[in-house]
């Protein structure tokens, strides 16, 4: 038998050796960890700024439609040369059929351009306790995003605080992008009328919202959403002035605020991990 018997000096070197070989293998599992959680990190943000993009083109739309249609109905258009608007049964017949047609390219007033046509079936004045209101869409398009689907309304009557509440219901939704990519939902609110209640127009209207959501993001990703914050819409503003929405995609979460009551198209985005970013919302 043959023993190898090494100096101290070789000895010495091949601990270096084991002591380098460790901290290389060290080093390269947190360089590896870092960069996992790093694209784990930039895909959740990545996830989070679609789906709050989807969300916020669907409740811009519901918003703004809603008003649309408000005004269409209680003010016939509220005297701009288009959408024409069309009773199945003479005006203040109910039920009734109302069609709002806005040819090829209506520019509203703020500066959107829709066509195609709404339709609605409505049981009574809108203020009627008990009145429900469905609304359906004939190739409708808003900013070039095919809408489909349908939604009603339904009058609660008057609140406790003597405000009218209303249940809105959006069934089987889908807004498809000009590029082909789209988002579905379902959603339940309850909304009330805060401000405007008792005025015959509807521009100085303020609504309050709570209710939730679920969906289909554009990259084929499921997703729900609660109000935490009543969202809050004005007639006289583009976009939803304040609320928040808890939203979770997959096994993530993250919140949406839409701001502090302030006029503006700007959102933000807090991740699971307290990391917070900007977004614009639609135009």
């Amino acid at each position: 038998m043959v023993h190898i018997i090494l100096s101290n000096q070789s000895q010495n070197s091949l601990k270096m050796k084991k002591t380098v070989l460790l901290l290389v293998v060290l080093f390269t599992g947190i360089s590896i960890f870092q960069s996992c959680k790093k694209s784990s990190d930039t895909e959740a943000a990545d996830q989070a700024l679609m789906t709050a993009e989807d969300i916020s083109a669907h409740e811009d739309y519901t918003e703004q439609t809603d008003l649309d249609v408000d005004i269409a109905l209680e003010e016939r258009g509220g005297g701009e040369s288009c959408p024409t608007i069309t009773f199945a049964q003479p005006e203040d017949t109910w039920p009734n059929t109302i069609t709002i047609d806005y040819g090829t390219a209506c520019t509203r007033p703020d500066g959107r351009v829709l066509s195609g046509k709404i339709v609605i079936n409505q049981t009574a004045a809108i203020r009627t306790p008990g009145a429900v209101r469905t609304i359906t869409h004939d190739a409708f398009y808003i900013d070039g995003i095919h809408v489909e689907g349908t939604r009603t309304w339904t009058n609660n009557g008057l609140n406790a605080s003597g405000l009218w509440s209303y249940t809105k219901t959006a069934t089987d939704m889908k807004l498809t992008f000009e590029d082909g990519t789209f988002v579905t939902w379902n959603k339940t609110r309850t909304s009330t009328l805060i401000e405007g209640g008792g005025t015959y127009t509807h521009w100085d209207d303020v609504w309050s919202s709570t209710g939730t959501a679920t969906g289909v993001n554009r990259a084929g990703e499921a997703f729900s959403a609660t109000i935490t914050e009543p969202l809050i819409k004005k007639a006289t503003c583009r976009w939803i002035s304040s609320g928040v929405l808890e939203v979770t995609v997959g096994e993530r979460s993250h919140s949406l605020d839409f701001g502090d009551g302030t006029c503006d198209r700007f959102g933000k985005i807090t991740l699971a991990n307290g990391n917070t970013f900007t977004i614009r919302l639609r135009r």
